[in-house]
């Protein structure tokens, strides 16, 4: 597990600096864009982040698999070939939109950005492809500098542009530039292997497309579902109600997950490359033990953040963002059950594609995002935005719950064993909590609140060193590489 445990830190650590400084400038941001314009931000990247997930067809995942370098620089070239392919096909597409689709969709003022869609479809898609050919050559450190630069140039030129005009295109412009650097950061790393790219035939592209034919058939369908899924709020919500309600959505979902991301996006991309070596015979260890050790490592790291917001939601946006984004707060606290458990679920969902379950995830995914759009239309037809996205965050806990239970048990591990360590870490974090608990019903004093916070946060992750030993060795070799560094 040492190798798994350096790569994780090398895109944990390359990454936490940047997402720390994003943390940091998101109050900036959102004192100068409002809930509106959030909510037309967050509509293009709902749109472009489905359109690119079709781009590749899902043959991304299928880059880790060769067992041959050339092979792999096929499906990878295979997969920038379908990515203009759909970046060009949006393009014609948006010449016919039609000129009322604001009204139609109840969303004024996306229509202006459509046209931007190819570009980002491009952007980003070429950022997946180049993100899992680096994966497969274990260079992580060269993705976590991508993830600073996507990162970093983001938020910092969402701000520089609102210095000309505070609208929308503040937002959208600084999320195109960010996977401009990103991709020309990522580049650098991928022209080491130019040599390996030059081998690559249409000839050879079409055997592995047809070799690889379940990502697409079966893959395809279960991403297209999955991104759907997390993306109908933002059309439902705006449908029903307004784009103001989805900006507080927008931001509610994009402060919980840029913390979250850091830990579950590295983890994940790293344990797919050791679970495949693994599985093709290449690597050391057993599939049960690597997927135990992620598992319980996800529980420890994600579980007291989530109890954190469910007492401090309002308070903390509050505070942080200003007073009208205290709505945020709300919907954090009711989306917090199905953040969590997608945070435990999205690093392991790659034991699908590892034990050729494809066509078990694409049946998940459909039912989960049907169960997921009549949960909104139930509560925007009865009742308040809160209802809906209780609904929402219910099914999601429910489906999510099954999909732990089921990929675990592909590695071995009982409903029991995964139980048991995930009431341990609860009852840890419920006791540790208790002070705050008391000190928030007691004291309207913000700080006092704050600096308890802090306290038992501390002593959780003590307790939790102490419970998880190989826990404690990771983040002890973080703080040492942290330390070396500066």
């Amino acid at each position: 597990m040492s190798n798994f445990i350096t790569n994780v830190l090398k895109l944990v650590s390359g990454s936490v600096a940047s997402q720390v400084l994003s943390i940091l400038l998101i109050p900036i941001i959102t004192r100068i864009y409002n809930p509106d314009d959030f909510g037309i931000f967050q509509l293009f990247m709902s749109i472009s982040g489905i359109l690119v997930i079709v781009s590749t067809f899902s043959y991304q995942l299928a880059i880790m698999l060769p067992k041959t370098e050339e092979d792999a620089a096929n499906v990878t070239s295979l997969c920038a070939v379908l990515v203009i392919f759909t970046s060009l096909l949006t393009g014609i597409l948006i010449l016919f939109m039609p000129v009322n689709i604001d009204k139609i969709f109840n969303t004024p003022g996306i229509s202006v950005y459509l046209p931007l869609l190819p570009l980002i479809i491009f952007l980003n898609g070429m950022f997946f492809v180049q993100n899992y050919w680096l994966s497969r050559k274990t260079r992580f450190g060269v993705i976590a500098g991508s993830r600073v630069s996507n990162t970093l140039s983001t938020k910092i030129l969402q701000i520089g542009f609102a210095r000309s005009s505070v609208t929308p295109f503040g937002l959208i412009g600084g999320y195109i530039a960010g996977f401009a650097f990103a991709d020309l950061f990522m580049l650098k790393g991928v022209k080491k292997d130019i040599q390996v790219f030059k081998k690559v035939s249409i000839k050879r592209m079409k055997e592995l497309a047809v070799q690889y034919k379940d990502f697409p058939l079966f893959s395809f369908w279960s991403s297209i579902a999955n991104t759907i899924s997390p993306q109908v709020p933002a059309f439902m919500l705006a449908f029903f109600y307004s784009t103001s309600v989805v900006g507080h959505f927008s931001l509610a979902n994009q402060v919980v997950n840029l913390p979250m991301g850091i830990v579950g996006a590295a983890i994940g991309q790293v344990f797919f490359q050791k679970v495949s070596e693994v599985k093709n015979g290449n690597g050391q260890g057993d599939m049960k033990t690597i997927v135990s050790e992620v598992y319980n490592k996800l529980i420890s790291i994600g579980l007291f953040p989530m109890i954190l917001l469910i007492i401090l939601g309002e308070q903390i946006f509050v505070f942080a963002f200003g007073d009208e984004w205290g709505v945020a707060g709300t919907y954090v606290k009711i989306l917090v059950p199905w953040i969590f458990l997608v945070f435990l679920s999205s690093p392991i969902t790659t034991l699908y594609n590892v034990f050729e379950k494809q066509k078990v995830w694409l049946t998940f995914s459909i039912v989960l995002l049907i169960s997921r759009v009549i949960a909104l239309v139930i509560g925007g037809t009865n009742g308040t935005p809160e209802l809906a996205l209780s609904l929402y965050s219910f099914t999601g806990a429910v489906f999510w719950l099954w999909n732990n239970a089921y990929l675990l048990g592909l590695a071995g591990i009982s409903k029991k064993e995964s139980i048991n360590v995930l009431v341990k870490y609860a009852a840890i974090g419920i006791v540790v909590s208790i002070p705050l608990i008391i000190i928030e019903l007691i004291s309207s004093n913000f700080y006092l609140i704050m600096f308890v916070a802090v306290v038992v946060t501390v002593m959780y992750y003590i307790l939790a060193f102490r419970e998880d030993p190989m826990f404690r060795k990771m983040c002890s070799s973080f703080l040492v590489k942290v330390k070396n560094r500066s």
